[in-house]
């Protein structure tokens, strides 16, 4: 019998298993509003999540190159615990403007 088939299954099945492990992985992501970009990457990181992005709140396009010049108005998922493979997406704005306002989440009315 050949090894290099087995091998490469074996492989598989091993990378498989791990990211399925990786999706499993939970941590509680903080409340991130209110902190510059750069305090917000870090505290997300310490948190163990990696994958971070940043949007401008205003709708502008700009790219946030110095993250310690922003501030996160929101951010997505909520607070809460989440799978460490979540990604997490922070709207931002420059630190001297105000962030946009909130449209309020409608409520279920009830039945």
């Amino acid at each position: 019998m050949r090894k290099g088939p087995v091998l490469v299954v074996a492989a598989v099945v091993a990378l498989l298993l791990l990211s399925r492990h990786a999706r499993q992985q939970t941590a509680g992501l903080p409340d991130l509003r209110g902190m510059t970009l750069r305090g917000a990457q870090l505290a997300a990181r310490s948190a163990g999540f990696r994958q971070i992005a940043a949007e401008d709140a205003l709708g502008r396009q700009r790219v946030p190159l110095l993250s310690t010049n922003w501030t996160v108005c929101s951010q997505r998922p909520a607070p809460a615990r989440h799978s460490l493979t979540t990604l997490v997406t922070v709207r931002v704005v420059k630190t001297d403007e105000a962030c946009p306002r909130q449209r309020p989440t409608p409520r279920a009315q009830p039945p």
